[in-house]
């Protein structure tokens, strides 16, 4: 048996100052997922596109759907549903952290080395490439650095799945972007 679930969009979209989701005009093209609700608007989105521009060659860019998740956190109209702005803390799912890293959290990934990645987040003359198994030697340590545009001074969270059910995760993402969930 199929069922529809239409899902409702969160409230208070950090990016709108608190507003709700709206339907973007002009639409994204980076964080096109939420052409039909977004907290953010074609400003943010351009800003979201630099940054991963900055951080993956344009060859790598489309390699990686969860990343380019990870970096259109801000978009999401359910963002303030794993998000605390008063303690500024996001909470992702371990098993979204797991797909992104590539497996286990407390060892290196390999991940990401085909492409390297440059160092968006440090000062502006201290931007490198690296080995993403050189450089971090767990992804808590990817997740203390590498935070979705517009988020730099949250922390990340990683929390069990089955414990936190208001925890980010890639699942969610493509059952919000296209608004219903088949059961």
């Amino acid at each position: 048996m199929l069922l529809l679930v239409i899902l409702s969009s969160s409230l208070a979209c950090t990016l709108l100052d608190g507003q709700d989701p709206t339907n973007p005009k002009p639409s994204l093209t980076k964080c096109y997922r939420y052409n039909t609700s977004a907290c953010c608007v074609s400003a943010h989105d351009s800003s979201i596109q630099d940054t991963y521009g900055s951080f993956l060659s344009s060859q790598c860019q489309r390699e990686y759907d969860i990343l380019e998740d990870y970096f259109c956190f801000g978009c999401n109209p359910n963002q303030s549903d794993h998000t605390d702005e008063e303690n500024k803390v996001i909470r992702i799912c371990e098993g979204y952290a797991k797909s992104l890293w590539g497996g286990d959290l407390l060892r290196p990934t390999r991940n990401f080395d085909n492409c390297g990645i440059t160092t968006y987040w440090r000062d502006e003359n201290d931007r490198i490439t690296i080995v993403p198994s050189s450089e971090w030697a767990n992804a808590y340590q990817f997740f203390w650095e590498v935070k979705p545009p517009f988020f730099e001074d949250y922390s990340i969270y990683i929390v069990n799945d089955e414990s936190d059910e208001d925890c980010y995760s890639f699942g969610l993402v493509l059952m919000f972007a296209i608004g219903f969930l088949v059961i």
